[in-house]
């Protein structure tokens, strides 16, 4: 009965169609075809830095025209923020604030703290990029102030209802466009291969090259299946079957992806989603019909852009039914095949109309060559069309075979419909107006005019007269009263209370027209909190953050630590055998090595307190939300014993499950949490963390300032993974559909993703069959000990969950006593470690972003 109350409620709510703007052109385009809310970015702190976006004047204009048309403006600040962007983040937030905007996206939880205390008038929405898809993690960010939550694009339709059922904050979902192959947040291959960093909004699309699946001995294993070579290229999300059902599960917001994309893309997909939409809302409860867009409908939607169409991980795991492998951009529309190429003139059997203007592109063994359509001969007649069956000759200079498939890139007549639709002075989304005008000879007349948001009144200059000649009639004043123009309002219903032989002159009446638009439109107030007020606000804040920092420094302990991360209980004994005093255990499990139990995790703090060894017990970096509830049963488990567990948060959900099951478990933050800026230390410090580890995206000089808090942990040697995925290449390429169909090829042997500078990144898989990628050379900050020491930062951390027991040993032995001499202030020097590490890595290392940092 409840579970049918809430569909209740949902079925009854209204679905919200969000449309991307990357420019002023394609925020129209969104509006005048049917969206409900647009987000866009602004000049600075955008995830499509390269994308046009607004600057301010921009940005107030388009929130005026949306606002006019009853359509919301949510503006992306979705990145990390950098210390010394802090001053002008606050002028832009209290910028947009003024302006108007209805929300603003966040993706740094230091942001999120920071307008929840500065600016809790302004909404905020949680972006995707801050990798929630659990009911635990939606809930940790309703107690930060968010009121929507975008989820991860790997959430299923059932997680989903799950999450929906357990908040009352509003979801919203990814329904079409691009996907990213990586749980986005949790992408680091883009910064770590060319410094362009998608946490910073600068990301290269590395997942869209070329790649080869090999194993140790170079083998390329997908060389007799040849299912092509964009092996991280995803193909692009179509949901728009699903919208009865995702309003079912308790989805409000429908989310387009592409702000990279062109106007007259937003414009079709905004389009046919609107469409769907409509059809999907005027179904009654448990009708469900076939489908809601037609034949010609879906085929505009892959004509406009598509790399084949998924529906993502909604329903299940696709496997490699989720990518595009041959090719990572539009592959168009089937158009036909070539017949022959004769003397210029080149013969192509059609299977779909073509026009001159059209883009087409030919499918060879050799490659695929595109040409514009210019004049088509029909049965050797020129003009400027072919139908289907029909063959037709193009002009065409270059390469084609008999046979070569032949498909459209590009409709010209698509694209001129799509931009008719939101061309200057053509705007069609207006609102209805109710009139009424009233009065009697000798008195000014009354204008009353009602829009569905306001009401307004204004009056004659001049008093009505005596008409001598013509009255003023029910269809002249339509007529005049009805010129609305480009306003976004037409008249709808007009009642005429006057007397029968009235006269207005017809200027007064265009002049009562204008002042009552001028008024429903002018929406300008003063905001709620004045500038004066906010600034007193954020001078607050940053009075409390240096006294936060001071007390902290002052009760900081000096003493270094040498952090261990494991992840069985092999190479756990061989790092304390080298000495080890602090240790972390778990993380991921991967397949390729035995992992640890519950019980031998509980064994390991036993030990760990017997020797006066720091053990912590490092939680996986994600988990869907029935790997979370198995995770909260062993939690449950580990509270009750004897020796209580420290703990490490990877994401905001396993946070949320300690803080529900014993808020005084000790714990500490991982480095997946994406602490970046001194407002996310203060965050977690107030939570009461015992530590942070920073992202591995920070520069010495962002290291030395934060260096100065206590707790802070820094990585300095081991592998760096650029990516953890839902989707398992080894599997899906090698053993079939992820699950017990699959055989498991990853156990069989290591695996390496090889690009095309023959540089090969290590590939794991965790016993959830996620896939997890690892940059090429190993982090080695060995010769830089003196430095970080000398920036105040006392815990390092050795990740080495990939090493033998061997290396292990090795490498803690060596570190640990470079950290315990640079402590006592000794004569110490890299040379001869260097050389051991260099025998032990021969591939060489890397020095991540401590000198370069990110875009």
């Amino acid at each position: 009965m409840e579970e049918q109350l809430i569909d209740q409620v949902n079925l009854a709510r209204p679905l919200e169609l969000l449309a991307p703007a990357g420019s002023y052109e394609a925020f129209k385009a969104a509006v005048e075809n049917g969206a409900d809310a647009v987000y866009l970015g602004g000049k600075s702190f955008s995830a499509r830095a390269s994308a046009a976006n607004f600057d301010l004047e921009e940005l107030k204009k388009a929130v005026n025209y949306a606002h006019e048309r009853q359509v919301k403006v949510y503006v992306t600040v979705n990145i990390l923020i950098a210390d010394r962007e802090f001053n002008e983040l606050m002028d832009y937030l209290y910028a947009l604030y003024e302006i108007g905007v209805d929300a603003v996206i966040l993706q740094d939880i230091g942001v999120a703290d920071l307008i929840h205390t500065i600016l809790p008038e302004m909404e905020i929405h949680a972006s995707t990029q801050m990798t929630v898809n659990t009911s635990w993690g939606v809930n940790h960010l309703e107690s930060l102030g968010f009121s929507r939550v975008v989820l991860a694009r790997e959430t299923s339709a059932a997680e989903t209802k799950a999450i929906a059922e357990a908040t009352p904050l509003d979801l919203e979902v990814f329904v079409h466009g691009a996907l990213c192959i990586s749980y986005s947040g949790q992408c680091l291959m883009s910064s770590f291969i060319g410094g362009r960093s998608g946490n910073r909004g600068t990301c290269a699309q590395p997942c869209r090259m070329t790649y080869q699946l090999i194993n140790e001995r170079k083998e390329n294993l997908l060389l007799q299946k040849n299912p092509g070579e964009h092996l991280l290229s995803p193909r692009d999300l179509n949901l728009a079957e699903e919208l009865q059902e995702l309003k079912r599960i308790g989805v409000h917001s429908l989310k387009v992806e592409g702000r990279m994309k062109r106007p007259e893309y937003v414009a079709t997909v905004i389009r046919l989603y609107r469409q769907a939409i409509n059809r999907a809302e005027d179904l009654q409860e448990g009708n469900r019909r076939s489908s809601l867009l037609r034949p010609e409908e879906h085929q505009e939607l892959l004509q406009v852009f598509n790399r084949d169409f998924t529906r993502g991980f909604f329903r299940e795991n696709p496997g490699a039914e989720l990518m595009s492998y041959n090719r990572p951009n539009n592959r168009g529309t089937r158009l036909g095949r070539v017949v022959r190429l004769d003397h210029g003139k080149l013969s192509i059997k059609l299977e779909a109309a073509l026009h001159s203007g059209d883009g087409i592109e030919f499918w060879t063994g050799r490659g695929r060559e595109g040409v514009t359509v210019g004049q088509i001969w029909r049965k050797g007649s020129p003009g400027n069309e072919g139908a289907p069956s029909e063959t037709v000759q193009i002009d065409f200079v270059g390469m084609a075979h008999p046979g070569d498939r032949v498909f459209k890139t590009n409709d010209a007549l698509l694209m001129e419909k799509a931009r008719l639709s939101f061309q200057e002075g053509r705007e069609q989304r207006k609102s209805p107006l109710t009139m009424r005008l009233s009065g009697h000879i000798g008195q000014p007349l009354c204008l009353e005019v009602s829009s569905p948001q306001r009401k307004v009144s204004v009056y004659s200059t001049g008093e009505a007269q005596k008409a001598l000649k013509r009255p003023l009639t029910f269809d002249y004043a339509l007529q005049q009263l009805g010129r609305l123009g480009t306003t976004p309002f037409w008249l709808d219903k007009l009642e005429l209370e006057i007397d029968d032989d009235l006269m207005l002159p017809v200027s007064d009446l265009n002049e009562m027209r204008r002042l009552a638009v001028e008024q429903l439109l002018h929406t300008e107030t003063q905001p709620i909190v004045e500038r004066r007020i906010y600034g007193q606000r954020c001078q607050q804040w940053k009075e409390n953050q240096t006294q936060k920092r001071t007390a902290l420094i002052n009760s900081k302990s000096t003493s270094p630590r040498v952090s261990v991360a494991v992840s069985d209980p092999l190479t756990l004994q061989a790092a304390l055998k080298a000495g080890a005093k602090r240790v972390l255990i778990g993380g991921e499990h991967w397949r390729s090595r035995r992992g640890f139990s519950l019980a031998e995790i509980q064994e390991s703090f036993k030990d760990c307190r017997k020797q006066g060894i720091d053990c912590v017990w490092r939680l996986p970096r994600v988990l869907n939300q029935a790997q979370s509830e198995s995770l909260l049963e062993e939690l449950k488990k580990a509270a009750n014993w004897e020796v209580k567990p420290k703990l490490m948060a990877a994401n905001l959900g396993e946070l949320e499950m300690m803080q529900s099951l014993n808020p005084a478990l000790p714990f500490e933050v991982d480095y997946s949490l994406n602490v970046f800026n001194e407002a996310s230390l203060s965050y977690f410090w107030g939570l009461g963390a015992k530590g942070v580890t920073l992202s591995p995206e920070l520069h010495h000089e962002q290291l030395a300032g934060l260096g100065k808090w206590p707790g802070v942990e820094v990585l300095v040697f081991g592998d760096l993974e650029m990516m953890i995925s839902e989707y398992c290449l080894v599997g899906s390429a090698l053993g079939g559909k992820k699950g017990e169909h699959c055989a498991r090829p990853c156990v069989q042997e290591p695996h390496f993703l090889r690009d095309r500078m023959r540089y090969d990144f290590p590939i794991e898989t965790d016993r959830e069959c996620r896939m997890h990628l690892f940059n090429v050379k190993i982090l080695n900050l060995y010769e830089e000990l003196a430095q970080i020491r000398g920036m105040g930062i006392s815990n390092i951390r050795l990740q080495l969950t990939r090493q033998n027991p061997g290396q292990v040993r090795q490498i803690v032995q060596l570190f640990t006593a470079a950290w315990d001499s640079l402590d006592k202030k000794g004569n110490w020097s890299s040379d001869r470690g260097m050389g051991e590490l260099t025998s032990l890595f021969p591939e060489g290392f890397t020095k991540g972003h401590f000198f370069r940092g990110v875009l």
